[in-house]
């Protein structure tokens, strides 16, 4: 049965430059050059939802803070209301973001905005990007990407799918078996 989504709304408090790059592990400048959603579930039931994770894949300018890599992914919420950073590809951005779990992490409030406004903080100065590709490895080719469901519940699925084509064709085969007929005949006496 079909379920409603989660109702999400984002509600981001006012930080100055001073405070995003205090809080930052990684303050860079970049373009945008590939957006990639991974939506939940398996098959047919592959639901949409604005906090499903999106790959952003920056082509990288020039960094403020911490180590950034000329080809830069970093993963947010997949949209707006859900606090993910809401960016177009092709346009160049100042992305305030934090390291977790091996993976950086960005949102729309961490202080991430169109590139263009300088950064207002005393005394940092912009240096190359790190030569090479940094990947998260979040955002697989739809081809290959994982549904997210358990071994047990894809399992249970390619059965319930396969089940009904067996039932069909046992009942195909006993109608075409031709049926043996019994000849009962009188037995004399003896």
């Amino acid at each position: 049965m079909a379920t409603p989504g989660r109702a999400c709304a984002c509600s981001c408090a006012a930080m100055t430059d001073q405070e995003a790059y205090a809080r930052a592990d990684a303050v860079f400048t970049g373009r945008l050059v590939q957006r990639q959603v991974r939506s939940r579930g398996w098959g047919p039931w592959k639901t949409r939802d604005s906090g499903d994770p999106a790959t952003l894949v920056f082509e990288v300018s020039a960094v403020n803070k911490g180590k950034v890599s000329r080809r830069q992914d970093l993963v947010t919420a997949s949209e707006g209301a859900s606090c993910g950073l809401e960016a177009d590809e092709g346009r160049e951005y100042l992305v305030f973001a934090r390291w977790d779990g091996g993976v950086l992490r960005a949102g729309l409030c961490g202080g991430t905005r169109p590139a263009g406004e300088q950064l207002s903080v005393p005394s940092v100065s912009a240096r190359p990007p790190m030569p090479g590709d940094a990947t998260s490895g979040l955002a697989p080719s739809p081809r290959a990407a994982d549904d997210g469901l358990p071994v047990a519940a894809r399992v249970a699925v390619a059965a319930g799918l396969i089940a009904p084509v067996i039932v069909v064709l046992l009942l195909v085969r006993r109608r075409r078996r031709p049926r043996s007929r019994r000849v009962v005949g009188r037995q004399g006496p003896d």
